[in-house]
């Protein structure tokens, strides 16, 4: 619970102060002005915000309600995944805003980014599978080999919700990078739609998956 806890608070951390930076810094979000001048964007973009940090907690918060101890293995495993995603993300947002600085009115291809689309959307994925595993002994009742199959299945209840958490964020981040959900693929193309090496970048690169 201890190594959860200190990794989701690690994690909101970074994210909390590399948005407030960027916010500082760039006085503006053409992603969201659209979304959020309208009531109905609003509430749509809440409502999104308030489900998405639920569900991909899931696993930190149902493996608080348990007693049982994780494993050295899954704990070890967790934590590495854990660790490659959280470096994967920041170092793809750092890379990302050293190039806009450097390069305005650009794309940007390198690094990470010339492997993945979205790097950052995968080092959070990662990220959160990792503390999925932290948490997986945690989230399995355990029981004897007395019990039915029945009475396994819903021991195993917990880990089952907290498979939502990865499956979840898969979903969202793969309609946002598509332009399902906000409009920043819309944005993207009206920017860079006519640079022949954005065309030849979107149709080449990985979305996600590198």
């Amino acid at each position: 619970v201890l190594l959860s806890s200190a990794a989701v608070a690690i994690w909101g951390s970074k994210l909390a102060g590399f948005l407030c930076f960027r916010a500082f810094k760039l006085k503006r979000d053409d992603r969201l002005e659209e979304m959020l001048s309208s009531v109905q964007g609003a509430i749509q973009f809440w409502v999104i915000s308030l489900v998405w940090n639920v569900i991909c907690s899931l696993p930190h918060i149902l493996g608080t309600t348990s007693s049982k101890l994780g494993s050295p293995i899954t704990l070890s495993v967790g934590t590495v995944g854990y660790t490659l995603g959280l470096l994967t993300e920041t170092r793809a947002d750092i890379e990302k805003w050293i190039f806009k600085h450097n390069n305005p009115g650009k794309f940007c291809n390198i690094g990470l980014w010339s492997v993945s689309q979205h790097p950052n959307f995968f080092g959070n994925i990662v990220l959160w599978l990792g503390i999925l595993v932290m948490n997986s002994d945690s989230l399995i009742e355990p029981f004897d080999t007395s019990v039915g199959i029945f009475h396994k299945i819903w021991g195993c209840r917990r880990l089952v919700l907290s498979c939502l958490s990865p499956l979840f964020m898969w979903t969202l981040f793969n309609g946002q990078a598509r332009g399902k959900v906000t409009n920043s693929v819309q944005l993207a193309t009206e920017k860079y739609g006519k640079d022949p090496a954005y065309v030849n970048y979107i149709g080449s690169t990985p979305l996600i998956i590198p």
